[in-house]
Order: structure tokens, then C-alpha cells, then sequence
């Protein structure tokens, strides 16, 4: 005899949680949470001295003209572009200095109040070529959609590279 399906309507994460006398042979498996997978852009600069400027096709980013990036004059755009990140697949971009800057979703920070936005905390690591040792994070911050976050100090041909990193909205 099968008894009638019978539990409880939890509030928060609309799931239903059977007695323990319910027959459940012809339900079908519950599915697991979906991990959480953010698109992420990456914008990789050469920062120098050399006078010519900020490249056009960098676009609008007003940080650059600011300190520490203002120690530069110039900054050309070598590469754009976007990948996924999750928990459990991370982003890795190889840097033109042979470096490979890995980016980890580490957790999401829903928000309190209304009005607020989701933020999302994110780690980067540096990788310098031939290197056997882990990568320790560099780099620890809690990013809102839109708002590009930089990591920066890599030398690269008599300049320095400077990698902007943002969540996409």
C-alpha cells in the first residue's frame, strides 16, 4: 500500500522535505543546486612611458589617469577577453609575459538590504613561468557587476602589465 505524498513547504528554499513513511519508488531524484557561474572580462594593458598616450581601443576607464596607474603616460591594449568562472572552474588567462593569472569564484554575498546588488568575491593568483610552486592569491575582493578591479606590477617589455578584471553585469 503506498501512502499519499505528504510534507513540508520550507519558505527559503522552496523544497520538499517527505516523512519518513512516504513511498517514494516512482519520484523521480531530486536535482542538486545549481552552481552559481559568473561571466568574467579580462582586459590586459601594457602600461610604459614611451608617450603616446591611452590606446582608443581601451575605452573609457578613468582609473588610468589616476595613482598608481598614472605613473605610466601610456597604455596599450594587448588583449580582451571573457571567460566563465564558477566554484569549481576557475579562469585562467595566459599573460603575454608567459605568466598564467588564474581567477577563482570563492563565494557569492547576496544582498542585505534592498537595493543592494549581489557581489561576488574572487581571488586571483599569478603563475610566473617554469614556476613548480602553487601560486599563492594575490589578490582577494568582493566585486560588484560592472566594476572592473585590477591587478598590476607584472614587468613586460620595459613597462609593466596591468590587468583589469571585471564581473559582467
Amino acid at each position: 500500500m503506498r501512502l499519499p505524498l505528504v510534507g513540508i513547504f520550507l519558505a527559503a528554499g522552496v523544497s520538499l522535505a517527505p516523512l519518513p513513511s512516504v513511498a517514494l519508488a516512482d519520484q523521480p531524484a531530486p536535482k542538486a543546486a545549481a552552481e552559481q557561474v559568473i561571466n568574467t572580462e579580462f582586459i590586459i594593458l601594457h602600461g610604459t612611458n614611451d608617450g603616446t598616450g591611452i590606446d582608443a581601443k581601451i575605452g573609457k576607464m578613468p582609473e588610468l589617469t589616476k595613482p598608481p596607474f598614472s605613473s605610466y603616460n601610456s597604455y596599450k591594449l594587448l588583449e580582451r577577453t571573457t571567460s566563465q568562472t564558477s566554484k569549481s572552474k576557475a579562469s585562467v588567462t595566459k599573460l603575454p609575459n608567459g605568466s598564467t593569472l588564474t581567477v577563482t569564484l570563492n563565494e557569492v554575498i547576496e544582498p542585505k538590504k534592498k537595493g543592494e546588488v549581489r557581489r561576488y568575491t574572487l581571488s586571483a593568483t599569478i603563475q610566473k613561468p617554469g614556476s613548480a610552486a602553487a601560486a599563492a592569491p594575490i589578490l582577494q575582493v568582493h566585486a560588484k557587476p560592472g566594476e572592473t578591479f585590477f591587478v598590476a606590477g607584472q614587468n613586460y617589455k620595459g613597462g609593466v602589465l596591468v590587468i583589469g578584471i571585471k564581473v559582467a553585469p
